[in-house]
C-alpha cells in the first residue's frame, strides 16, 4: 500500500482534476453557450438541447465507462480520457458547422464518463486507500469547487478570447495538467494491485441471502432517487448564470 503522504497527495491531485474536467466540460458550457448559438444561427434553447441530448448519451456510456475500469483500471481509463477530453474540446472549439459542433459535444460528455466522478471513485479504492468512502467525501467536497471557479475564470476569459479560443485553451488544461496526473494515478494503482497480488486476504464470510425481488425494488427506489435528484441539479447549474442575470445579479 503506498504511504499515507502519497494517498493524500493522490486525493487532492484527483481533486484538481475533478474541477478542471467538470469546469471545462460542464460547468463553462452555461457561459459560452450564447456566443455559440450566435455563431452558428441557433437558439440557445436548441444548443442546451444539444448538450441534453449529450448527457443523456454520457450516462447511456457509462456503465460500458465503469466496466472499463474495473477491467483495465480506472488510471488508465482517466489516462486514456485526460486525452479524449482535451480532443473533443479541441474539435468543438473548431467545429466549422452545426453538424460536426453536435458532434463535438457528443464526444466531450462520452469522455466526461472517462474523467470525472464515476471512475474517480473507482480510483480511489484501487490506488489502496484504507478508508474510500472517506475519501471519496473529500474528494467530492473538493470537486464541488468546479463552478465557484470556472463560471468567473470562464467569463473572465470570454471577455479577451472567444468561445472557441477558450475551448482550445481548456483542451491544453487538460492535457498539460490531468493527463500526468491520471498517468501518475495509473502507476499508484498498479503498483498496489501487484501488492495485493503477493498478500492472502482472508475471504470474506457470506451474509445472509437477500430477497431478489426485494433488492430489485429498492435499487430500483434508489436509481429513481439518483435520477431525479440529477436531472433537478442539472438542470438548474447549467442555468444557474442566466439566472442570476437575469435577476439582475453578476452583471
Amino acid at each position: 500500500m503506498p504511504e499515507r503522504s502519497v494517498l493524500r497527495k493522490a486525493i487532492w491531485a484527483l481533486g484538481l482534476t475533478q474541477i478542471i474536467g467538470y469546469g471545462t466540460l460542464y460547468y463553462s458550457f452555461s457561459i459560452l453557450a450564447p456566443a455559440m448559438a450566435g455563431e452558428f444561427g441557433l437558439t440557445e434553447g436548441w444548443v442546451f438541447g444539444a448538450l441534453s441530448a449529450s448527457l443523456f448519451a454520457g450516462s447511456v456510456f457509462a456503465p460500458t465507462a465503469g466496466r472499463w475500469a474495473d477491467r483495465f483500471g480506472a488510471g488508465r481509463i482517466m489516462t486514456v480520457g485526460s486525452v479524449a477530453a482535451a480532443v473533443a474540446l479541441a474539435l468543438c472549439a473548431v467545429a466549422p458547422d452545426r453538424v460536426t459542433f453536435v458532434l463535438a459535444l457528443l464526444a466531450m460528455e462520452l469522455a466526461s464518463s472517462f474523467v470525472l466522478y464515476s471512475a474517480a471513485f473507482v480510483a480511489i479504492v484501487q490506488i489502496g486507500v484504507p478508508r474510500p468512502q472517506r475519501s471519496i467525501t473529500h474528494l467530492t467536497l473538493i470537486a464541488g469547487f468546479a463552478s465557484t471557479l470556472f463560471w468567473p475564470l470562464t467569463s473572465a476569459l470570454h471577455a479577451h478570447l472567444t468561445w472557441r479560443e477558450v475551448y482550445l485553451l481548456f483542451a491544453a488544461l487538460n492535457l498539460g495538467l490531468c493527463l500526468p496526473i491520471h498517468a501518475w494515478l495509473m502507476r499508484l494503482s498498479r503498483r498496489h494491485a501487484t501488492a495485493r497480488s503477493q498478500e492472502r486476504e482472508p475471504i470474506p464470510e457470506a451474509g445472509a441471502p437477500l430477497d431478489p425481488w426485494r433488492g430489485r425494488a429498492v435499487f430500483l427506489l434508489m436509481l429513481a432517487g439518483f435520477a431525479t435528484e440529477g436531472f433537478v441539479l442539472s438542470a438548474i447549474l447549467i442555468h444557474m448564470v442566466p439566472l442570476t442575470a437575469a435577476l439582475g445579479l453578476g452583471t
